[in-house]
């Protein structure tokens, strides 16, 4: 009996790993799926623990880094769909290097059209190791285009900002604010997700999945029960701030350099 191939998901946010589920189930329901894997740490130890998946669905931005650190630490021989929020990496770069570049959220169509992709030219009897290594090093050598300027929006009016006079961003329901350091609030429209990958990460940090601060506005950093922080920032946020636990070392690690 031939075995079903496996499509391996790894993807840190829950409803972008939702929809492409269901987006898979319905397009190929005879194939294996695996997900639930969010961190480069997961990926690394998932991969180096378990048989090669016959394809790959990588986010772009993990919880506690670029998903191109993974190449770094383990050999990956599988076809790569890379996903991403926002279009600023080098798309040639990923056309010749990998099977294919889907923007957020994936179209249905768009994938259809990149498992077609994976069909012809990877079919598993024929396919050579995609060259992965010299994606990355394109990717890395490639200056990244971060924001320097932001524009928010109060009731019908614009306010525009300088990165720099931004504290924090922070999500509710399905809106997403930022607010400077006068305590005003204005709606961007961005997901935190796209944010985490046109800010500057020397400049701002994604504590959770609810909120990306700026290293300017943490007043204080305190231990709050086991593996965990709690920050104290200006302006004050109306919450208790929390660092999650998956982002909890690369906060860290950010805090010591």
């Amino acid at each position: 009996m031939t075995s079903r191939e496996e499509f391996l998901i790894i993807e840190d946010e829950p409803h972008a790993q939702r929809e492409l589920m269901r987006i898979l189930k319905e397009l190929e329901p005879n194939v294996r799926l695996t997900a639930g894997i969010e961190s480069v740490e997961d990926a690394v130890q998932y991969l180096q623990n378990h048989s090669s998946p016959d394809l790959i669905f990588m986010d772009i931005q993990l919880s506690d880094g670029l998903s191109f650190e993974i190449f770094d630490q383990v050999e990956i021989t599988a076809p790569v769909i890379f996903t991403a929020a926002y279009d600023q990496f080098a798309l040639q770069a990923f056309g010749v290097y990998s099977v294919d570049y889907l923007l957020k959220p994936v179209e249905k169509e768009k994938m259809t059209s990149a498992i077609e992709k994976y069909r012809q030219y990877f079919e598993p009897q024929t396919h050579s190791t995609p060259m992965y290594r010299e994606l990355v090093q394109a990717l890395r050598h490639k200056e990244v285009p971060y924001k320097k300027r932001m524009v928010g929006k109060v009731d019908q009016r614009l306010r525009h900002y300088k990165v720099e006079d931004i504290a924090y961003f922070y999500a509710e329901d399905d809106t997403v604010f930022l607010r400077d350091y006068e305590g005003r609030n204005s709606i961007v429209e961005y997901s935190l997700e796209q944010l985490s990958e046109i800010l500057n990460p020397e400049q701002f940090f994604r504590i959770s999945r609810k909120i990306i601060v700026s290293h300017e506005c943490m007043n204080k950093i305190e231990r709050y029960g086991a593996g965990q922080y709690m920050l104290e920032l200006n302006p004050t946020f109306d919450e208790r701030v929390l660092v999650s636990r998956s982002r909890t070392k690369d906060f860290l690690q950010r805090m010591d350099q």
